[in-house]
Formats: structure tokens, C-alpha cells, sequence
């Protein structure tokens, strides 16, 4: 009998384990497809604004390419609404605070204006790796 409760409790262990493990493992790809999420969403952000920033600093929005414009918007509203979804509020709002200080620039922009459209970029940037865990905040 001592050995019946003796392999019925090993058994149970094992079952025990095995499911741990398996737990351990959904959460790990989990964690690691939502970093994933997050930075393919960060890049196509962070490429759309900065093409965005750079063409409406130099040329204004009535300048450019409208078909191109439209592009660049719509793939930073796709980047935009994934960040919204998957990452902390403080992202999103540094993220909305660039998409703000971007519709305000302009070719006749004043220096004030293109270094807030900077700053608030820059602040995105830094969150961003931030929430990533970028080693180059270590340094």
C-alpha cells in the first residue's frame, strides 16, 4: 500500500511540474510577443514621424506629395493605435503629444515649434526604449 501512495504522489508531482512548466512557458511567449508587438508598432511610429517631421518642417503639409502624406499619416495612425493598445499610458501620451506638436509644424514654423516637435519626439524616443528595455539607458 506504502508504495501505491508512494507512486501516486510522484505521479501527482509530476503532473504538478509538467504544468508549471507549461504555465512558465505560455508567459514567457506571451511576454515576448508583446515585445515584439510593441516594438514593431515603436518603429513604424517612430519611421512615419520622423519622415512626417522632417517633411513638414521643410515643406509644410500643403507642400508635400498628398498621396505621400496620406501614406506616411495613415502607416502613423496604424503605429499610433498599437502603441494605444499595447503600451503604458505615459507612451501613448508622449506618443500623442508628437502627433499634436506634428499637425502644428510648418514651413513658416518658428523655432520654438520645431524644437517642441524635436523635444516632444526625442521624449517619445527615450519612453519608448524605455518600455522596450533598451540597454542603451544603462549608460
Amino acid at each position: 500500500m506504502g508504495n501505491v501512495a508512494a507512486a501516486g504522489f510522484g505521479a501527482l508531482a509530476s503532473l504538478v511540474v509538467v504544468a508549471l512548466g507549461a504555465w512558465l512557458q505560455a508567459q514567457r511567449e506571451r511576454r515576448h510577443w508583446l515585445r515584439d508587438q510593441k516594438l514593431r508598432g515603436a518603429i513604424d511610429y517612430v519611421t512615419s514621424t520622423r519622415y512626417l517631421l522632417s517633411q513638414y518642417r521643410r515643406v509644410g503639409e500643403s507642400g508635400m506629395d498628398q498621396d505621400d502624406r496620406r501614406e506616411w499619416r495613415n502607416r502613423m495612425q496604424s503605429a499610433r493605435s498599437t502603441l494605444s493598445l499595447l503600451c503604458s499610458a505615459r507612451t501613448v501620451s508622449l506618443a500623442n503629444d508628437v502627433a499634436k506638436t506634428l499637425y502644428d509644424l510648418g514651413p513658416d514654423s518658428d523655432v520654438a515649434q520645431k524644437q517642441a516637435a524635436e523635444s516632444a519626439f526625442q521624449n517619445l524616443v527615450w519612453q519608448l526604449r524605455k518600455e522596450l528595455g533598451s540597454p542603451q539607458l544603462d549608460g
